[in-house]
């Protein structure tokens, strides 16, 4: 917005449909005063914020160029229906590895990211099984990745 002092546009397409009810109070709302100080903190932010992409654009070039020797392993964890995004496969490469022969089993990398419970009884009394805090960083991402 070039005129941050213009307020002479429709707001309902840019409100979420559970505003709608309150769009009188809203637009009363932006009928207001920005004073040049205001407008200054305004451009700061905003220019902060273009800044901080800027500064995400150049991390994820680095990360890009940096998962080239792994692009094998990369494309084919696309390949399972809950990886969209290229930088969970690559966060999925760099937690576990390339190198899959360090777990015999599905079920010994399962256990490694901390993704199955213990079970933890002794004469009949069962004790806490709770998923251990191993894997703090996969496994938050396999599970986000699960429910999107």
């Amino acid at each position: 917005m070039a005129n941050p002092l213009d307020n002479s546009f429709d707001i309902e397409p840019l409100i979420h449909g559970s505003m709608k009810a309150k769009l009188p109070e809203l637009e009363l709302a932006i009928d207001g005063f920005i004073s040049p100080e205001q407008a200054e903190k305004l451009k700061v932010i905003k220019q902060h914020y273009e800044d901080l992409k800027l500064r995400k654009a150049d991390l994820e070039k680095i990360i890009l160029s940096l998962s080239v020797p792994y692009s094998e392993e990369i494309n084919l964890i696309l390949t399972v229906p809950s990886f969209k995004n290229i930088f969970s496969a690559i966060t999925v490469v760099s937690e576990i590895g390339a190198n899959m022969d360090v777990f015999p089993t599905a079920k010994h990398l399962c256990s490694w990211a901390g993704l199955t419970p213990t079970n933890n009884e002794s004469a009949g009394k069962k004790k806490s099984v709770r998923i251990s805090r191993a894997g703090c960083y996969i496994k938050p991402l396999l599970v986000q990745c699960a429910t999107l």
